[in-house]
């Protein structure tokens, strides 16, 4: 019973932050889970595995649910979208090979340090450099659609870390898009698209690469647990309409510290898990 709610928390947890940020929820899951799994007798050398296999697929299920709504809200750029998407999957393959093939502890010191290097250069971008009038944060300069070579080198890099985190586009995308001018609702939808891409072309390279373990949990299929994916799935469902409806209300600077503050909360988890 202990670990349903926990399955659901972070769930509901994941889907509100998938539907403010375009996260896909996985930061909320994977350290979720790095705790959860080992309560339920999973072998340490496939906890990060599983937990970062299974955020994946779950994200699929809330990436795609807070694409709907965003699209709904008129908040996606497709043109956008479609020139970003074929690059991420393709880093998100490339990034589920790379993670079937390393160890557990080194996906956990990658996770801790990409998240600490996130909030660093959040920080930097804000207060690190001057601004004039019109490079704030918040400005409404016209957005510039990013060049192709641009597209290539964004696109598959956050393919690569959303596999290799579990998690999803925000982290490298929003950054990219608010620089280029684009709002914080807009960045936020491209970025729950490509969440999704990056849950099915980085799951199924974790589910692949896991079917030929030997002692991973009886419902397990590869590195995807199902208990928590049916726990997680329903939780996610709740609560990403609330997240989409909540970031319509809140100034830029309130989500910007609160991006930030949900960062800094999975860092310590991730650091102080045994």
């Amino acid at each position: 019973m202990e670990l349903i709610v926990i399955y659901l928390a972070a769930g509901l947890a994941a889907g509100l932050v998938s539907g403010l940020f375009g996260l896909g929820g996985g930061l909320t899951i994977v350290p979720a889970l790095a705790f959860a799994l080992p309560l339920e007798g999973v072998n340490q050398k496939y906890v990060m595995h599983l937990a970062v296999g299974t955020s994946l697929v779950v994200m699929v299920v809330t990436a795609l649910y807070t694409t709907v709504l965003r699209h709904r809200r008129g908040d996606l750029d497709w043109a956008l979208f479609r020139g970003l998407a074929p690059r991420v999957v393709l880093g998100a393959v490339l990034g589920a090979i790379c993670g079937d093939l390393l160890p557990g502890v080194a996906l956990r010191v990658f996770f801790i340090g990409f998240v600490s290097a996130t909030i660093a250069r959040a920080l930097q971008r804000r207060y690190g450099t001057a601004r004039g009038p019109g490079d704030s944060e918040t400005s409404q300069a016209p957005a510039t659609m990013p060049r192709n070579a641009s597209l290539w080198f964004y696109g598959i890099a956050t393919g690569v870390c959303g596999a290799l985190l579990g998690a999803g586009a925000a982290i490298i995308i929003v950054p990219y898009l608010r620089a280029a001018g684009y709002r914080i609702q807009l960045a936020s939808a491209i970025a729950a698209g490509l969440s999704a891409a990056i849950g099915v072309g980085a799951g199924a390279g974790y589910v692949a690469g896991g079917l030929n373990e030997i002692g991973l949990p009886s419902a397990a299929i590869g590195y995807l647990y199902l208990p928590a994916f049916a726990g997680l799935s329903i939780g996610a469902l709740v609560g990403s309409p609330l997240g989409v409806k909540i970031s319509h209300k809140l100034d830029e600077d309130i989500q910007f510290w609160l991006f930030l503050g949900y960062l800094a909360i999975v860092l310590g988890v991730m650091i102080l898990r045994r």
